[in-house]
């Protein structure tokens, strides 16, 4: 009966599939064992049991809350495991050494050990999983990689930036880094992904006059990428095209910080300076114009002046522009239903009934900006004109 189940000590809430690797007690004597002992899931059974072959080959039907652990191996895991000596033609090592999974059976493991060894060995060789794969590697991908040295190709010490190149093909990917050698590598080699895009702003190398890779690196807008190549705006004024891996670190997330922009958005900005087209180190407000491609726009800043920038050089969104027309057209509303004691608490905003010229397009920013707002743009607009700019209201 139910009733007699006094209390609950731990619950359980293993996956189990066959072909797991579980840590589990198992039946001796008359009883559970008080340690565990590794083994392979053969099968999930009914009635809350499970079939497992353990290490010394010895198969048991268990209870399922037997299962203390469960590691469920993929490629491109970190593993210690043990291996064949006699070059793999031996019995099972006493020691274990680190390496990466490449491929997955229903009994056993493919391992590149990082002395470039590769063997085929019993999933319960596995001793531990040092590190579970986790990343979401694809074709232009940049990340830090361990490469091959040394005559025998042994996992390196250190990495270095490369771009993923091909499709992960047996547990290996071929990877391009900064020097432009290719190496195909495994899959837990790549220690890290180095994510950028569009509008943040990055440290990377550059070409030098004679096209080489400089040895210092300045801070560029990233405008778009390729499968190999970035496309950036540095701070000087400079465009250039560079290998993806030459971008050493990315120092502003600009789609985390700034909100998705849309035509007719007042924003703050920096600008081009006159001559050399560098970034400014002040800020303006501007109006955007147009999403122009490869991660710039035009802006209408509050002197009139329009320039393409970079999309990063956006520093915030000062007023939605759709958001701000609709609070406008209900304040109007309302100021129109009120009657006098309305009236007398507070003195309507002046309208203009001057009419823009036929064809001129209507003033979005004085549209957008809140009573006595920072832009005015325009003679003819409908929400400053004359009197604003004879006020001293233009910015």
């Amino acid at each position: 009966s139910k009733t007699w189940i006094a209390e609950r000590l731990a619950p359980w809430d293993l996956d189990l599939a066959p072909g797991d690797l579980a840590h589990a007690h198992y039946a001796s004597g008359k009883g559970r064992t008080l340690g565990t002992d590794l083994g392979v899931v053969l099968a999930v059974l009914e009635g809350g049991r499970v079939r497992i072959r353990f290490q010394d080959s010895v198969m048991q039907t268990i209870p399922m809350g037997w299962v203390e652990q469960v590691i469920r191996l993929q490629p491109g895991d970190r593993v210690m495991s043990c291996f064949k000596v006699n070059d793999g033609r031996g019995a099972k090592s006493l020691k274990t050494d680190l390496g990466s999974v490449l491929q997955v059976s229903a009994e056993e493991v493919h391992v590149v050990f990082d002395d470039n060894v590769e063997q085929n060995v019993p999933k319960t060789w596995v001793a531990q999983r040092t590190r579970t794969w986790d990343l979401a590697v694809e074709i232009g991908s940049v990340a830090d990689v361990h490469f091959e040295v040394g005559d025998d190709g042994r996992r390196s010490t250190s990495t270095d930036i490369g771009i993923v190149v091909t499709n992960c093909v047996e547990g290996r990917v071929a990877v391009q880094f900064q020097d432009t050698i290719q190496q195909t590598v495994p899959l837990g080699w790549i220690a890290r992904l180095r994510e950028w895009g569009p509008g943040d702003r990055v440290q990377a190398h550059f070409k030098t006059g004679g096209g080489d890779k400089s040895n210092d690196t300045d801070v560029a807008t990233v405008l778009a990428a390729s499968l190999l190549e970035a496309e950036l705006y540095f701070d000087d004024g400079i465009q250039q095209c560079v290998s993806k891996a030459w971008v050493t670190e990315r120092i502003r997330n600009w789609g985390a910080e700034v909100p998705e922009l849309a035509v007719g958005d007042v924003v703050v900005a920096h600008f081009k300076r006159p001559g050399n087209h560098c970034r400014s180190v002040q800020t303006d407000r501007g109006i955007i114009l147009s999403m122009l491609p490869k991660g710039q726009v035009s802006i209408m800043f509050q002197d009139d002046v329009t320039q393409v920038i970079p999309k990063g050089w956006i520093e915030s969104m000062a007023t939605r522009w759709s958001g701000q027309r609709e609070k406008l057209a209900q304040d109007e509303d309302s100021a129109a239903a009120s009657g006098a004691d309305a009236a007398s608490k507070a003195r309507p905003r002046p309208v203009s009934t001057a009419q823009p010229a036929l064809g001129s397009p209507e003033c979005v920013i004085c549209m957008d900006a809140k009573p006595n707002g920072v832009i005015v743009h325009g003679e003819t607009c409908r929400s400053g004109g004359e009197g604003a700019h004879r006020d001293g209201v233009q910015a």
